[in-house]
């Protein structure tokens, strides 16, 4: 089964890439959303690589976007760095620090989801709502199995064996120790990440100036669907980004009238549908400065400082804390716990390949914000936001390069931020550049004074 799987998701996003970019995207992100549902129901060796074989299919019908030339001075910079970030791990993979299988799964996970930076600078406005919609109508269903999760227990549609371990590992939510939810992700982490990462691409979809009437309620359902799903997820780390979202979407975005009190009303449903369920109040735990302050020291003093003293040109690619499938962990050599993606990192690329992140994120940060008259403003300012959130939070958590499909997503919106000095109509319908035109013709087409008439005398 799982090997039809594979071969069916690769052919299915292949042809939908061939198709348009946006919708292979969303087809594998579709295959990203279930795929750890499937995974805890048919454990063969195959199904572990369902969602690889969907990225490359989106990969394989995508070739136009890899052999195209860069257009923007930003896309090729951005080149330049996917280039050398997957340069570093592919030479440590010559390395024989670890077995060969463990090494292969630990280049995947290192470089795997990089390509996806030069997809999301080759979206079109087209591609993103596209995008935008199909994320709120996947967000709506994964609430469906949540909601029948939290009233019928998870052991319902997650069968306990060694996939699903971390699921029934998480059960300290409130004064009955209930479980976290899951929905269709491998686990409530994936589930809760995967709904603020799409949050950009949804409300930046919805605050377009034009957009079909019936849009509306389907993304703002997806929004609220998100943000629900967060709650239930009872991730804290994914609960802080969500706030950031939020305050940035009600202080600072210039959203029309209607869109403003929409949000408002949005806002404001979701917190007497939080403070109405002790389920969805694992956040409160954050006030207890104790276990914050641990957590903290923990990963960023302990974990990191350990990795860069005992192994300082890595463990070996694989040897870090790269997501091991469950019939090859016993190969992992002298296997350390860490609770820093920054640390991981650094067990299996050494300090060059730390210092190539670190330097790619001074230079993705020190970029120019988002333009004010940009259509997808909106949309870019949260995506800023989220991605900045997540790399802050990756000091106290694992799973940045690896998580499926969050990784792939954040990749596309890094990818996004970066396509610079093209015209902002680019790629917009007509009915959309004729409206930005219209908003911005002052702008664009100042008044110019009538030229003195002269009369010659013959």
């Amino acid at each position: 089964m799982g090997l039809l799987a594979c071969i069916a998701a690769f052919f299915i996003c292949y042809s939908t890439a061939r198709e348009s970019l946006g919708k292979g995207i969303l087809a594998v992100l579709t295959v990203g959303y279930g795929y750890g549902i499937f995974r805890a129901h048919f454990l063969d060796s195959f199904g572990y690589f369902l969602f690889d074989s969907a990225v490359l299919g989106v990969y394989a019908g995508s070739l136009r976007c890899f052999t195209a030339p860069p257009r923007t001075p930003g896309e090729r910079t951005l080149t330049h760095w996917v280039h050398l970030l997957i340069f570093i791990p592919v030479i440590m993979a010559l390395l024989p620090f670890q077995d060969y299988w463990v090494q292969l799964v630990g280049l995947r996970g290192n470089i795997f989801f990089l390509p996806f930076l030069l997809l999301g600078a080759r979206l079109d406005a087209n591609d993103r709502c596209h995008l935008g919609l199909g994320l709120s109508v996947l967000n709506l269903l994964a609430l469906s199995f949540a909601v029948a999760e939290l009233l019928w227990g998870v052991d319902h549609f997650f069968p306990q064996n060694s996939v699903t371990d971390l699921v029934y590992m998480s059960h300290d939510v409130g004064s009955m120790n209930a479980y976290r939810i899951p929905a269709t992700f491998a686990n409530a982490h994936s589930y809760g990440g995967q709904m603020v990462m799409s949050l950009p691409f949804i409300i930046g979809a919805w605050s377009q100036p034009v957009r079909k009437a019936w849009y509306g309620p389907i993304l703002t359902g997806g929004v609220l669907a998100a943000a629900i799903g967060v709650f239930l997820s009872a991730a804290r780390v994914h609960f802080i980004a969500l706030t950031v979202l939020v305050l940035i979407s009600t202080f600072s975005l210039k959203l029309r009238t209607t869109q403003r009190l929409a949000w408002i009303v949005m806002v404001g449903f979701m917190f007497y549908l939080v403070m109405s369920h002790e389920r969805m109040q694992r956040f409160k735990t954050l006030e207890d400065q104790g276990v914050v302050t641990s957590r903290i020291e923990g990963s960023i003093n302990a974990s990191l400082m350990d990795a860069l003293i005992q192994y300082p040109m890595g463990n070996g690619i694989g040897g870090g804390g790269t997501s091991m499938p469950y019939f090859l962990a016993d190969r992992v050599q002298r296997p350390m716990a860490i609770e820093s993606e920054y640390g991981r990192i650094q067990l299996e690329l050494g300090v060059f390949g730390l210092g190539a992140w670190v330097a790619f994120l001074f230079w993705f940060f020190t970029r120019p914000k988002p333009r004010s008259n940009d259509p997808w403003f909106v949309g870019k300012r949260l995506a800023w936001a989220v991605c900045s959130t997540n790399c802050v939070l990756a000091a106290i958590g694992t799973g940045l390069l690896t998580a499926i499909p969050i990784s792939a997503l954040m990749m596309l919106a890094f990818g996004w931020l970066v396509t610079d000095s093209a015209p902002v109509w680019q790629g917009l319908s007509n009915e959309g550049r004729l409206a930005y035109f219209r908003r911005d013709r002052d702008r664009l087409l100042p008044a110019v004074p009538r030229p003195t008439q002269t009369h010659s005398i013959s």
